[in-house]
């Protein structure tokens, strides 16, 4: 239930400022509004408002809406000969490339206002500390050491998780990309080569195509158990692992795998305390029977102490100024990911597998419902972005191919003939439909999955 009314709030909303753009721009300009609609489909309730009579609508489905403007070309609609001048199609070009551009400006301006609230509102975020990366990966090959912070990528300042993934995302095809990090006191800078990095692979992120490894936090021990290892060599709780045999910067993850395997041997520790003291402590794992995460009985070295993570986090706040740069950023960091992932499909780089239909759709925005307002927001900024990006391509039918037909008429002097606009419609539909059906196949293949 939640994804379905996830769902229909993100389309209703998005859909509806797209035509409030429309609508407020061709109001701007003189042309009279017949209808404004929130939804389509069966009428629900109707009132006539303004000077103009305007039509305000909510239809039974809430999954758009659209905006009806006086215009000669409309055979249900007839024009009187005082209220001519105010028709759509007798408007300059220019006022009607201003008024059809303006829906997708309207979702542009909305991802913008969005990311720049929750900047201001101020999010937890994960510091860009790497672990140790993965072997042989281009980040092990570049030098990249467990806590080394990253501080710039490509000339843009890294403060959290999230500004360094998208600044991957941005650069993705780029090589000899700049990365500077901190080790110690010191700075050094890597260059990366995103030239195959794959946008497309849903399971593989950026950061592991590239062998890059965060550094979440340290382990920490709690809920120690009577008698048992630990115990009995002094670990207490809320003690921070430092390091373990000689490893520092270990997960929590790495840490398991090393009691588990490691025979019964003692695993050597450094240990900071809740009051910031630091000791030395060795424990030896005792071989103990226990059912693993399949429910199967196995024998393993144990301690006898619960492992969590104590998260290495930032807090990030934004002033009105520096939030509305930062809505900025991500606009322009999506965009470019949108133009080379788009770019890569055209020239065959890319499959057509990102592509994604409602079915997709409704479940990320159920899901991101479910994590909270933070992240169901970030979710309605992207998809916001989206639907102005998609709305901008030069395809008739779409804001973009009425875009593309006025910049011709402005480069011509005069509108383009009636036949070519007839027949850049069909092939408009054609191309919406063809990449409706791969969208929503694309959907079905992934519920298959």
């Amino acid at each position: 239930m939640l994804t379905i009314v996830a769902f229909v709030v993100a389309l209703g909303v998005l859909i509806t400022i797209h035509e409030l753009g429309h609508y407020g721009v061709a109001r701007a300009c003189g042309v009279k509004i017949l209808k404004f609609s929130f939804g389509f489909g069966p009428k629900l309730w109707s009132k006539k408002f303004g000077k103009d009579g305007t039509e305000w609508i909510i239809s039974a489905l809430p999954l758009g809406g659209y905006v009806s403007m006086l215009d000669e070309r409309d055979e249900k609609v007839k024009v009187l000969p005082e209220e001519v001048h105010r028709a759509f199609n007798r408007q300059s070009v220019w006022k009607r490339f201003a008024i059809v551009a303006a829906g997708p400006a309207a979702n542009l301006i909305l991802a913008i206002a969005l990311y720049a609230f929750m900047a201001m509102a101020g999010q937890p975020e994960i510091r860009p500390v790497m672990a140790e990366p993965v072997a042989n990966s281009q980040a092990a090959q570049l030098g990249i050491r467990a806590l080394d912070r990253v501080e710039r990528f490509n000339g843009e300042s890294i403060e959290g998780l999230e500004d360094l993934n998208w600044a991957i995302l941005e650069n993705a095809g780029s090589r000899d990309v700049p990365m500077e990090l901190r080790r110690d006191e010191s700075h050094y800078t890597v260059y990366w080569d995103l030239s195959s990095l794959r946008l497309d692979d849903e399971k593989v992120s950026p950061m592991a195509q590239l062998g890059l490894k965060l550094h979440f936090g340290k382990p920490v021990f709690f809920n120690i158990q009577a008698g048992s290892p630990a115990e009995e060599a002094g670990v207490r709780d809320g003690d921070v692992v430092l390091a373990a045999n000689g490893v520092y910067a270990i997960s929590a993850e790495d840490l398991l795998k090393m009691i588990r395997s490691s025979g019964g041997n003692p695993v050597q520790l450094v240990l900071e305390d809740t009051e910031g003291q630091v000791r030395d402590l060795s424990i030896e794992p005792r071989m103990q029977t226990v059912k693993d995460e399949n429910g199967i009985e196995v024998t393993r070295p144990m301690i006898g102490v619960y492992v969590g993570i104590k998260p290495d986090l930032i807090w990030l706040k934004k002033g009105p100024i520096e939030a509305v740069g930062v809505g900025v950023d991500r606009l322009v960091s999506i965009t470019k990911t949108t133009v080379n992932a788009i770019a890569d499909m055209v020239t065959g780089k890319a499959g057509t597998q990102s592509l994604s239909g409602p079915v997709t759709i409704a479940d990320w925005a159920g899901k991101s419902a479910e994590l909270g307002w933070r992240t169901y927001l970030s979710f309605l900024a992207m998809i916001s972005v989206s639907l102005g990006l998609l709305n901008l391509l030069p395809i008739p039918l779409l804001d973009g191919g009425h875009l593309l037909y006025y910049s011709l008429e402005i480069l011509r002097g005069r509108p383009l003939p009636e036949s070519v606009m007839l027949a850049g419609q069909k092939i408009g539909l054609f191309i919406v439909l063809a990449l409706g059906v791969l969208a929503l196949s694309n959907d079905f293949l992934r519920l298959l999955e």
